[in-house]
């Protein structure tokens, strides 16, 4: 099954956590946590419709100035998730600086705070000087904190000595064209076919145009779509960072993560040292692959791997369950 999205861990598994999400065919993308990013263009940054923060400690939160700086004279919008407290530390961030200059900038931003029952946002604008706006705060149901057209994220509220997040983005279905009914049906490919693929992703029926030898028709997306159109089960990609390994964090994140193509989680320390990072609320590799496991991940991916083990990266690879006793890095890289 090919995903619509693109998906990447900007900084490898090492440095701060950061995962870039873009949508295929499309000019828009989405950032889970805002370290300090090594490998993204302005370009990529401008993409960005939203990022999803799981908490405010430096190295997932550092990048905000970085990415305001770049996309400061856009039109877009920015939309932030945060937990508890991502307002204040935003307004914060925003507020150390001069905007004297700014009354005609159209950016704006819209923060939203994720809490277990409720939801409290705020609207930030530039040309206002990203001065103090009233919060507005509404119940929360459910895990579901962002819809898309193609895709939505969940979230869920973890411990990590502090409210930390944990998210999964779910494409809503994905839509394959069978070029054997095409050439059936005795139609042309063309830019049709993307147009097709995107009303059925939008639920929107109408009259599409298409090539034949003998000249452009008009029919139905619904009627085209029954034909030349499988729909499949859509992707899911899962995200945890920087949280206590316990029973009811595990439970409370399989709820989001059940089943995931593709996990992408902290093995911040080795099972040496469980007992620190008990204490600490991070998770060792062997921690990550358990909670793989009971997700039944298709896929995992450790990120965020503590300094002290930049030079044992292989170790932690290994007890992740990504690289199998005996087999090299680049084995085991080809076998994940």
């Amino acid at each position: 099954m090919r995903s619509s999205f693109i998906v990447r861990l900007v900084n490898g598994p090492l440095f701060d956590p950061i995962v870039y999400l873009r949508l295929i065919n499309e000019n828009r993308a989405v950032m889970f946590d805002c370290g300090r990013f090594l490998e993204l263009s302005n370009r990529e940054l401008l993409l960005l419709d939203a990022v999803f923060v799981t908490h405010m400690h430096m190295d997932h939160f550092v990048g905000f100035d970085s990415l305001l700086r770049v996309i400061l004279h856009r039109e877009k919008p920015l939309k932030v998730f945060g937990p508890r407290g991502i307002i204040e530390k935003l307004m914060a961030k925003l507020g150390s600086y001069t905007w004297n200059l700014t009354a005609e900038y159209p950016l704006t931003i819209n923060v939203s705070e994720i809490l277990e029952d409720s939801v409290k946002s705020i609207t930030l604008s530039a040309s206002a000087g990203f001065a103090e706006a009233g919060v507005l705060e509404g119940k929360r149901s459910g895990v579901e904190i962002y819809a898309d057209p193609r895709f939505i994220v969940d979230a869920i509220i973890l411990d990590h000595n502090i409210p930390c997040l944990a998210f999964a983005v779910r494409e809503k279905f994905h839509v394959n064209i069978r070029p054997d009914m095409i050439s059936q049906r005795g139609f042309i490919p063309g830019p049709w076919v993307g147009l097709l693929k995107e009303m059925i992703l939008s639920g929107v029926s109408g009259g599409i145009e298409i090539e034949t030898a003998g000249g452009k028709i008009a029919i139905g997306s619904d009627e085209i779509a029954e034909d030349i159109a499988m729909i499949t089960k859509g992707q899911k990609i899962a995200y945890l960072a920087d949280v206590r390994y316990s029973r009811e964090n595990i439970e409370r994140f399989r709820a989001i993560a059940e089943e995931a193509d593709t996990l992408f989680i902290e093995a911040f320390f080795l099972d040496e040292m469980k007992d620190e990072a008990y204490t600490r609320a991070h998770l060792t590799a062997r921690q990550a692959c358990e909670i793989s496991r009971c997700i039944r991940a298709k896929k995992i991916v450790p990120m965020h791997i503590s300094p002290r083990y930049h030079n044992r990266v292989d170790e932690v690879l290994r007890e992740a369950g990504c690289i199998e006793p005996g087999l090299s890095d680049a084995e085991g890289e080809e076998k994940t």
